[in-house]
């Protein structure tokens, strides 16, 4: 019996010590296993694409006598924060003379420090950027989201208060508590703030940012405020969720005078998800915004550029145009023009899938129908992941987009052919029909003239 007991401890002994030793396999191949079902999940579609040219002006005159001496100027730089644009930065005039500064959340600034401008005179700054933007719309499954982890940084910094979204104050609280009752799915959560803050504000223009209460109190507001308020209500129910300000336009060939801002908050497996509640955009985002600041800006304010330094009173104004271009005027051609081809291809395979529906292919062939609609999904994996790697690797962005060019041109003549097949049993059946017919009429005649 001790003998016994002696050899079940050493086999315990040598369990335990094999558990330790695997520890760091099982952790990585649980995270190898989350990798990979991140990569296969399709957290968006991509409706659009869209290559243009990005001007950024600002001009500042001194119409005064006195000389404006110790003038600094900040402009934040169009950034690659999420992968609903890209931006290449093709020149920022002058050339000379600038700095580039950055903040824990990302932001970049071109800072232009110490300037002199004289009476009279104009001091003029200019960013030229090339785009590849996209229309995307997020398809959240709610079984699909992940735990928050809530000692990482990315959600104790983005459910915390911070000036103008005061998540912590008694008001936005109990309101968030009200909104949410009963409910746990963040997804669910965050739609329900969105309609909340949609019904609740009317939208008037403001002359400075009055932040997330005082919206919540007084019931109106611009994009500042239904985003400020979006974002406070969100990280007051425990979802991580920022500002994103920069540009938005209607259409290609737009002039503003004015920036924009909207948010986004935080699903684990899905990131950052676009929210413009003026726009009335919900998981969704067209391909004409571009963020150039975001939560939570450490040397200027949310603004699309900013001046101090003087106490001389100066005239200052932006303008900010957007035209379009063809694929190859983007700085990464071959990924641009993949991306482009694939997805107008996407739209006419949906096309192609919605007329075999419709003329009944599903009934006759559901095997293969089925395999067309399954074909459809992983090109629009493919070109989810291909967006998504090009900020870290354009040769794996550049290698998904041709895999899902080429699975796009593959699937949508097995499409096409679908429906030819459909049509061909129809005509098949037409033909036997009225040879039927015919038989039988011919058939008829014969016995009327023997009648």
């Amino acid at each position: 019996m001790e003998k016994e007991f002696k050899s079940f401890k050493s086999v315990a002994f040598l369990i335990v010590i094999l558990s330790v030793l695997c520890l760091p396999i099982k952790a990585e191949f649980a995270q190898h296993v989350a990798s990979v079902k991140n990569f296969r999940i399709l957290k968006y579609d991509v409706n659009e694409a869209f290559v243009g040219e990005l001007k950024h002006v600002i001009t500042i005159m001194n119409p005064t006598n006195s000389i404006a001496t110790g003038v600094n100027l900040y402009v934040p730089i169009v950034r690659n924060e999420t992968a609903r644009h890209y931006v290449i930065l093709c020149s920022i005039t002058p050339t000379s003379g600038h700095q580039l500064l950055s903040d824990s959340s990302g932001n970049i600034y071109a800072c232009w420090e110490n300037l002199v401008i004289m009476p009279n005179q104009v001091f003029t700054v200019e960013l030229v950027y090339r785009v590849l933007s996209f229309s995307i719309t997020y398809t959240v499954n709610s079984s699909l989201i992940g735990s928050y982890n809530k000692n990482s940084e990315l959600y104790l910094k983005y459910t915390q208060p911070e000036e103008l979204i005061e998540s912590d104050n008694h008001e936005i609280i109990e309101e968030a508590r009200e909104i949410t009752r009963g409910v746990s799915d963040p997804h669910a959560k965050a739609r329900l703030i969105y309609n909340f803050v949609v019904g609740y504000l009317q939208y008037e223009m403001q002359e400075k940012e009055m932040g997330a209460l005082w919206a919540l109190e007084h019931r109106i507001g611009d994009c500042s405020e239904y985003s400020y308020l979006f974002v406070a209500l969100c990280r007051a129910a425990g979802i991580p969720a920022r500002i994103q300000a920069g540009f938005a336009f209607h259409y290609a060939g737009q002039s503003l005078e004015e920036g924009h801002m909207w948010a986004e908050y935080y699903l684990e497996n899905y990131g950052w998800i676009p929210v413009d509640a003026t726009w009335q955009l919900f998981d969704a985002l067209d391909g004409k915004h571009f963020n150039s600041i975001g939560s939570t800006p450490e040397i200027i304010p949310y603004t699309n550029y900013y001046i101090n330094g003087t106490r001389v009173k100066l005239m200052d104004k932006q303008t900010v145009q957007l035209m379009a271009l063809q694929p190859n005027m983007f700085g990464d051609v071959s990924f641009a023009q993949s991306v482009v081809t694939t997805i107008q291809k996407v739209e006419q395979l949906e096309t192609a899938i919605s007329l075999g529906k419709l003329f009944g292919a599903s009934m006759i062939f559901p095997a293969e129908m089925r395999e067309n609609e399954q074909g459809l999904q992983e090109v629009k994996i493919f070109i989810q992941n291909a967006i998504d790697a090009w900020e870290n690797s354009a040769q794996i962005a550049n290698s998904r987009a041709l895999v899902a060019l080429e699975k796009a041109g593959n699937v949508l003549n097995s499409a096409w052919m679908l429906i030819f097949k459909t049509f061909a049993i129809y005509m098949g059946i037409l033909i036997v029909l009225l040879l039927i017919s015919l038989f039988f009429v011919g058939r008829s005649e014969k016995v009327c003239r023997k009648g």
